[in-house]
C-alpha cells in the first residue's frame, strides 16, 4: 500500500519518463532486469514507471532502520543534493523511515555485497524466480568507468542465472534497460539468454559486455529520438 501511492505520486511529480519498449516485458517466462543507475533517478523512475512488478536489488542497508539514516544521508542528501549537516542528518533520519518501510512493501532484495550473507540475497532471487517473479538490478560499480554514460557492471547477479538453471534447466533472459536523465527517459532493449553450455567464467563475461553494450546504445536511441 505505501509503495502504490509513494510510486504513483513519484511518477506524477518527479519521474515522469517517457518508456520504450514495453511490449519487450510481455513474456511467460521470469527475467533478469539489468538498468544504468544514474544516481537515485534510475531506481525510482524505473520502478515507478514499469507496468509490471518486479523485485529490485537493494544494498542491504536500506532496508533496515540502523542503517538506513546514514546511507541516505551520504549518498543521497549530501553526494546528490549537496545538503550539509545538520539538516542532511536531520532529514537522512525522517527518509530513512520511510525508505525502509518502502523496501518492505516492494519486497526489495538485500544485498549483501562482500559477505557471506550474499547467499541469502542469492536464495531469495532464486526463489522468486522460480515463482514466475521479475527481478531488477542496478549494478554499475561507480569505481569504474567505461565510458560517458556507463560504469563497469558487476557481475553477481548473473550467478543467479546459473543457480536458477541448475535448479530448473531453463536458462534465463537478462533484459538490459537504459535510464536517460537528460531526456527522462526509459528504454527497454531485446533480451539476452543466459547459456549454460558455455564456461560460466566465459558467459559471465560475455553477457556482462554484451549489457553494457546494449544499455549504452538504448542510451543515445533516447537522445536521438528527442532531437527528431
Amino acid at each position: 500500500m505505501v509503495a502504490r501511492y509513494f510510486f504513483k505520486a513519484v511518477r506524477l511529480l518527479l519521474f515522469n519518463s517517457r518508456l520504450r519498449g514495453t511490449r519487450k516485458l510481455l513474456n511467460d517466462e521470469p527475467v533478469i532486469m539489468v538498468a544504468n543507475h544514474v544516481g537515485s533517478f534510475g531506481p525510482v523512475s524505473v520502478i515507478a514507471s514499469l507496468p509490471i512488478r518486479t523485485y529490485p536489488w537493494v544494498a542491504h542497508e536500506v532496508t533496515d532502520k540502523k542503517t538506513a539514516a546514514p546511507r541516505i544521508q551520504a549518498e543521497f542528501l549530501e553526494q546528490e543534493l549537496h545538503l550539509r549537516p545538520p539538516f542532511s542528518t536531520y532529514l537522512g533520519k525522517v527518509i530513512g523511515r520511510v525508505c525502509v518501510a518502502l523496501m518492505r512493501d516492494i519486497g526489495a532484495i538485500p544485498v549483501y555485497a562482500r559477505s557471506r550473507k550474499i547467499r541469502n540475497t542469492m536464495r531469495c532471487s532464486l526463489g522468486l524466480l522460480e515463482e514466475g517473479k521479475n527481478i531488477i538490478v542496478f549494478a554499475e560499480d561507480a569505481s569504474k568507468k567505461v565510458n560517458d554514460v556507463l560504469c563497469e557492471l558487476r557481475t553477481g547477479f548473473i550467478h543467479v542465472a546459473r543457480l536458477y538453471y541448475e535448479k530448473t534447466r531453463k536458462a534465463i533472459q537478462f533484459l538490459p534497460i537504459a535510464v536517460n536523465r537528460k531526456v527522462h527517459g526509459i528504454s527497454i532493449g531485446a533480451p539476452i539468454r543466459f547459456d549454460p553450455s558455455l564456461p560460466f567464467s566465459c558467459e559471465r563475461q560475455r553477457l556482462k559486455s554484451e549489457l553494457q553494450r546494449t544499455i549504452y546504445a538504448l542510451y543515445y536511441e533516447l537522445e536521438k529520438d528527442l532531437e527528431n
